[in-house]
C-alpha cells in the first residue's frame, strides 16, 4: 500500500506504489505503486461507509459488490507486492498475525496469544490452529519463516526487503550473504508457535505484522508454481483468508468470493466483491449513473457534478503524499545537479494545482510526510518539524540558473521527459506541470504516459527522467516516507545516494528517545528535499468518492483503501 506506491505515478497509486485514492492514481484518480496498511487512528478516514441516502441503488446482483479499482493489479504475490491495487486485494484474501481494523488499529488475528520481552525486541506468539491454505494444508508458523527468508534473500529481489532487513534481527547480514538465513530473527518454536526478533524496539512492531510484506507464503505452493509465475494468475496463488479469488480477467476485472473454508465468516461484507478496472473519469461517473457500479473515485470537476445529482460525496485524507522523483544518474539533461532538481519543484505553484485541477481536498505538501502522521511527545510530525519546501517562482530561477552554470550546461540542454499513467486524469496534471515548467524555468518537458505495469518496469528500469510518484504509508510514522530514498532500498528509483542520509535514518532506527528520533528523521527530510532536491514534495492527498446506498461495511481510510473484511468489528 512501495506498497507501496501510492506506486502510482502521476494519477492512474499509491504509491499514495502513497500506492499510492489511497494513491492509485494522481488527479484522485491514481495508482499508488507504495500500498500502505498500517494504522493512523487519528485520521480523518470513511471507514464503514454507507451514506443510505444517495439515491443510487447500484447494482442489481443482491450478493455482490462492484467496486473501480482503476487498474489492473501488479501480481499478487505478497513477498514483491508493491502497488495499492494489489495490496487492496491481499489484504482481503490473507490473514497474517495481526491486521488492521475499521479504526485503522493493529488487533491479533492467527495470533491467538503474544509474549514481549522485556526489552520490547522479541515477539513469541501463539498461532491459532484452525487457519487454512486455498491448498488444504494448515497455516503454521513454519509458513512465516519461509516468507521472512524469502524477503531477506537478496535473489528475491523485493523491492520492500528493507522493511525486514532493516528491522529484523541479522536481517542485512543474512540478505548480504554474511549470516545464513537460519540466523534470522524469525523462528518457529514448533508449528504454531513463532518467535519474531527485531533488532531494536520498534513502537509500530503490531503494525508491521499487519503489513503485506509480513504475510505468511505457503512453501510448497510457492515451489511448485514457481518463483517467476507465483501471484501472477488467478492458478498461480493460494490464499488462506476471509475471500478467495474466483475471476481474474486481466485489465478488466477480479472477483472475489467469502472463502468457506475460512475461521470467521462473519467478516465478509458481502458474498462476492467484483473489482473492476476503469480508466477513464467520464467512464465512472457514467457507470456509477447507470447503476453498473457501487463505487467510484471522483475527480474535482466531478465532487460539485455528484453533488447537483444528489449523489453523496464521500471524502478522507488518504495519508498519500505526491512528489517529484528524479533521475540522478541522468547527468547529461541536468539531473545530477541538486539546483537544477530544485528548481523544478520549485517551479510548481502546487496551490494553484488543488484549487483548479484536482479540486478535491488535497493541499500543497510542505514536506515529504503528511500532517496526519504522528510524531513525538502526542505531537504531528509536520507540525512539530515544520516545512521544507514550497512554490517560489523567483528562487527556482536562480538555482536553475545557477545549476546550469555548475553543469556547463544550456538552458536548451535541458531536454526532460515526465513519465505519468495514461489515465486522463494523469495526463491532466502532467500538462499543469508541463506549463508551469515552461512559463517559470522556460523549458519545453516532455510527457510519457504510460498503462500502469509499464510504468512501473520504466521505474525499476531507471528508464526516466521525472516521475510524479505517490506513496502510501505502511505504518503510522514518518519512516515510511523516509527510508525508501536510502541507497539501497528498492523504491529508491532515482538511484540518490547520500552516505550523510542513510547515516541519519540508521541512527533513528536505533535511537530510543522519541524527541532525539524526530529530529534525526527532521534533519534526513530536510537533506533529501531542500538541500539535495532527489525527490520534491507537491501535495498531500485527499480521495472523494461515491458510493451507492446498496454498500454496507466497506473500510476505506488512509491505510486501507479497500476492505471488505471488517463486517466484525
Amino acid at each position: 500500500m512501495k506498497k507501496k506506491l501510492l506506486a502510482a505515478v502521476l494519477a492512474g497509486a499509491m504509491v499514495l506504489s502513497l500506492g499510492a485514492c489511497g494513491s492509485s492514481n494522481s488527479g484522485s484518480d491514481g495508482n499508488a505503486s507504495s500500498t500502505g496498511s498500517a494504522s493512523n487512528a487519528s485520521s480523518s478516514s470513511s471507514a464503514d461507509a454507507n451514506t443510505g441516502n444517495s439515491g443510487f441503488a447500484g447494482t442489481p446482483e443482491a450478493d455482490m459488490y462492484t467496486i473501480d479499482l482503476r487498474t489492473e493489479p501488479d501480481e499478487m504475490n505478497s513477498v514483491l507486492t508493491t502497488d495499492v491495487p494489489s495490496s487492496d486485494l491481499l489484504r482481503m484474501t490473507m490473514v497474517s498475525l495481526y491486521r488492521l481494523d475499521a479504526n485503522d488499529q493493529p488487533v491479533a488475528d492467527l495470533a491467538e496469544t503474544t509474549q514481549v520481552s522485556e526489552d520490547g525486541r522479541t515477539y513469541t506468539m501463539t498461532l491459532r490452529q484452525d487457519a487454512k491454505w486455498t491448498n488444504g494444508e494448515p497455516v503454521t508458523a513454519h509458513d512465516f519463516v519461509f516468507s521472512y527468508q524469502l524477503m531477506c534473500n537478496k535473489d528475491t529481489a523485493s523491492a520492500y526487503a528493507f522493511i525486514m532487513t532493516d528491522n529484523l534481527l541479522n536481517g542485512s547480514e543474512v540478505y548480504d550473504g554474511a549470516m545464513d538465513p537460519s540466523e534470522l530473527g524469525v523462528k518457529a518454536l514448533d508449528d504454531y508457535t513463532l518467535e519474531v526478533t527485531f533488532k531494536n524496539p520498534i513502537p509500530y512492531a503490531e503494525h508491521l505484522l499487519a503489513f503485506a510484506s509480513y504475510y505468511p507464503v505457503n512453501q510448497k505452493a510457492y515451489e511448485e508454481i514457481g518463483a517467476d509465475n507465483y501471484g501472477n494468475d488467478i492458478d498461480s496463488l493460494v490464499t488462506n483468508g476471509a475471500y478467495t479469488m474466483t475471476e481474474w480477467v486481466h485489465n478488466d476485472h477480479v472477483t472475489l468470493t467469502a472463502n468457506e473454508d475460512f475461521y470467521d465468516p462473519d467478516r465478509c461484507a458481502v458474498k462476492n466483491v467484483k473489482f473492476i478496472m476503469l480508466n477513464d473519469t467520464n467512464a465512472r461517473m457514467n457507470a456509477f449513473q447507470a447503476g453498473q457500479v457501487d463505487c467510484v473515485n471522483l475527480s474535482g470537476d466531478q465532487i460539485e457534478q455528484a453533488k447537483q445529482l444528489g449523489i453523496t460525496v464521500e471524502n478522507y485524507v488518504d495519508n498519500g503524499n505526491w512528489y517529484f522523483q528524479f533521475n540522478t544518474q541522468h547527468t547529461e539533461v541536468g539531473l545530477g545537479n541538486a539546483n537544477i532538481r530544485l528548481a523544478l519543484g520549485m517551479a510548481i505553484d502546487a496551490q494553484s494545482l488543488c484549487d483548479n485541477i484536482l479540486k478535491d481536498g488535497s493541499v500543497p505538501a510542505t514536506g515529504l510526510v503528511p500532517t496526519t502522521i504522528a510524531g513525538a511527545n502526542d505531537q504531528k510530525y509536520r507540525e512539530a518539524v515544520g516545512d521544507f519546501v514550497g512554490y517560489d517562482p523567483e528562487a527556482a530561477k536562480a538555482a536553475f540558473e545557477q545549476g546550469l552554470k555548475e553543469t556547463g550546461l544550456k538552458a536548451e540542454d535541458v531536454k526532460l521527459s515526465l513519465l505519468c499513467d495514461d489515465s486522463d486524469a494523469s495526463q491532466k496534471v502532467a500538462q499543469f506541470f508541463q506549463a508551469q515548467w515552461s512559463e517559470n524555468l522556460g523549458i519545453d518537458v516532455e510527457i510519457t504516459p504510460q498503462q500502469f505495469k509499464s510504468r512501473l518496469d520504466s521505474m525499476d528500469s531507471g528508464d526516466f527522467d521525472i516521475v510524479f510518484a505517490g506513496w502510501a504509508p505502511d505504518y503510522n510514522d514518518a519512516m515510511t516516507y523516509l527510508d525508501m530514498f536510502m541507497k539501497d532500498n528498492g523504491n529508491n528509483y532515482g538511484k540518490y545516494d547520500n552516505p550523510e542520509y542513510d547515516s541519519l535514518l540508521e541512527q533513528a532506527m536505533s535511537e530510543q528517545d522519541a524527541a532525539k528520533r524526530q529530529e534525526l528523521l527532521a534533519q534526513a527530510e530536510e537533506l533529501v528535499t531542500k538541500t539535495d532536491a532527489a525527490v520534491y514534495p507537491v501535495y498531500f492527498s485527499s480521495c472523494s468518492y461515491a458510493v451507492s446506498d446498496k454498500v454496507q461495511d466497506m473500510t476505506r481510510t488512509g491505510f486501507q483503501e479497500f476492505d471488505f473484511t471488517d463486517a466484525a468489528d
